[in-house]
């Protein structure tokens, strides 16, 4: 994913906060959050090797599923969710996230976006499945399992009855800010549930 992506997100995340980040891959980015921003900060990882490399760095991560990981946790035990580059690898990934709005005040995802004007044209010139810097891997061995586009988003976040509210869109040039379900190879979105109870 894009450095300007990750700085977005610290950006977005106020100062003390709690975060719990799902995915955290080696916790490089936990990591970042935790110093820059002083956040109280968990994750949850099914991979062991990465698991022992963010315990390595000082971090609770608790190892296994994303659901599993999420059942553990009590009504609002943070401030902010984090999925980045997970949604699209997960094999219930609405189920996922009215878990993330239960134990979480905001849900931050960022996801692939399917409509990226490289990936149509490689689907229109050659009639294959696309191949990109987002998508690396041929369809048989790609971990994403639920490729969707931003207006393919959009419209999950309204069955989610959850609200967008913030967003940015980037490529590997920066931050796309015209026509971005055609430029974006990557969406960034903070949302809130609608009918979120009191915290």
């Amino acid at each position: 994913m894009y450095r300007q992506l990750y700085q977005q997100v610290i950006e977005w995340i106020p100062p003390k906060s709690r975060v719990l980040d799902l995915g955290t891959g080696d916790g490089e980015f936990l990591a970042r959050l935790v110093r820059e921003r002083q956040v109280t900060g968990e994750g949850v990882e099914k991979n062991p090797e990465l698991v022992t490399r963010c315990i390595e760095r000082g971090l609770v991560v608790h190892q296994g599923d994303v659901l599993d990981g999420l059942d553990q946790y009590e009504a609002r035990s943070f401030d902010y969710v984090l999925l980045l580059g997970t949604l699209q690898e997960l094999l219930e990934p609405s189920k996922v996230m009215r878990e993330a709005f239960r134990v979480g005040r905001f849900v931050i995802v960022s996801y692939s976006n399917f409509a990226h004007l490289r990936a149509r044209l490689q689907i229109f010139f050659t009639g294959r499945m696309p191949v990109t810097k987002n998508l690396p891997s041929p369809w048989y061995q790609t971990p994403n399992v639920h490729l969707c586009t931003l207006v393919d988003f959009e419209e999950f976040c309204r069955t989610l009855q959850a609200r967008q509210l913030r967003t940015a869109y980037f490529n590997s040039r920066g931050r796309v800010r015209f026509w971005p379900n055609l430029r974006a190879e990557i969406g960034l979105g903070m949302l809130e549930a609608v009918n979120q109870p009191a915290a």
